[in-house]
């Protein structure tokens, strides 16, 4: 997947060169624009930029904050040619590709994602998302025209944000055995963050899975191990559980169903987890976990599909029955 881009922010000038937009809006929030808006600016100095600033949150990727950002690009004269730069974590990269996606039926996009999740998943691929009743309920598949993936913007995250990213790259660790090797050679959350070579090889294993299925009809269904639990924990919390938390404890739900079903070692996924200090345990009542998956928009006709280890670096998609699910939530509730 071409676009992705390993290097300093004040590169940014030269991505925006070959596309030559019209404007330029940066969309981020209270939080990243008193640290990494100004530098980001000063980069592109040369365009018309008219930064576009949300409140920091989950709760605020709804569907009035796309219409606040819609209104915006409408009052700026934004038009097709335009770039909209999304600077921030996993929620202003959907919102900004959403938007971009939508206005004027696609405008020019850039993501410039400055948290561990955003960089290893959420601006990866082409997803673009709201929350409407539920996680990302509406949203487009929109590849953006650049991704610029500045490590050094990890360095000022909170150590919450960076266990919040730390439990995707678990998940990429399962699904691919070089991930895993560099990560149990890793000893801390501070370690993990410093390391390119992680960063790096967790996007390549995403883009190689994309690439094969763009629009999730098949194998990129993979890439939403522990997700089926993990959205049902963060739709019960209110989104108030962050979205890494809630996977990880998704990742050791299906690591015991690849126990029960395959044989699979949920001891190298327990390994991880505890030594990065992520959840482990089920923080909901497990009859209310399993309705909440059934609403899931990955519960195809109906029916809850799980992504299986079979063994790290091997994953199988499949329906697994509600009473064996039922067992391993109580299992992993206890």
């Amino acid at each position: 997947m071409e676009g992705i881009v390993f290097e300093k922010l004040n590169s940014l000038g030269a991505l925006l060169e070959p596309l030559n937009p019209f404007k330029v809006a940066v969309l981020t929030n209270t939080t990243v624009r008193d640290i990494w808006l100004e530098e980001v600016l000063d980069s592109i100095s040369e365009y018309e930029v008219h930064p576009i600033i949300i409140p920091d949150g989950e709760k605020y990727k709804d569907l009035e904050t796309a219409r606040y950002v819609w209104e915006k690009l409408i009052k700026i004269g934004f038009t097709r040619k335009s770039l909209l730069i999304g600077l921030g974590g996993g929620v202003i990269t959907d919102i900004a590709g959403f938007v971009a996606s939508t206005y004027m039926r696609g405008t020019l996009l850039g993501l410039i994602p400055t948290t561990l999740l955003a960089q290893v998943d959420a601006a990866i691929g082409g997803k673009t998302g709201i929350n409407f009743h539920g996680k990302n309920m509406i949203g487009t598949f929109y590849l953006p025209n650049f991704v610029l993936i500045d490590i050094m913007t990890l360095s000022t995250l909170p150590m919450v944000e960076v266990l919040n990213g730390l439990a995707e790259v678990v998940k990429y660790a399962i699904l691919d055995r070089e991930v895993y090797e560099i990560l149990t050679r890793i000893s801390s959350p501070q370690e993990a963050i410093k390391s390119e070579e992680l960063i790096r090889k967790s996007v390549e294993v995403k883009v190689r899975v994309v690439e094969e299925d763009l629009r999730e009809s098949g194998k990129r269904r993979i890439l939403n191990l522990g997700h089926t639990v993990g959205h049902a924990i963060e739709k019960l919390s209110g989104y108030k559980i962050k979205h890494g938390f809630a996977v990880s404890v998704g990742l050791v739900v299906a690591s015991k169903l690849g126990e029960r079903l395959y044989g699979f070692d949920s001891g190298k996924v327990y390994e991880l987890l505890k030594k990065f200090g992520l959840p482990i345990n089920l923080p909901f009542e497990p009859s209310k976990v399993l309705e909440a998956m059934k609403l899931d928009k990955k519960a195809w006709y109906g029916k809850i599909v799980f992504i299986i280890p079979v063994k790290i670096g091997e994953v199988v998609i499949e329906e697994v029955p509600e009473s064996l699910v039922l067992e391993v939530l109580r299992e992993v509730r206890e």
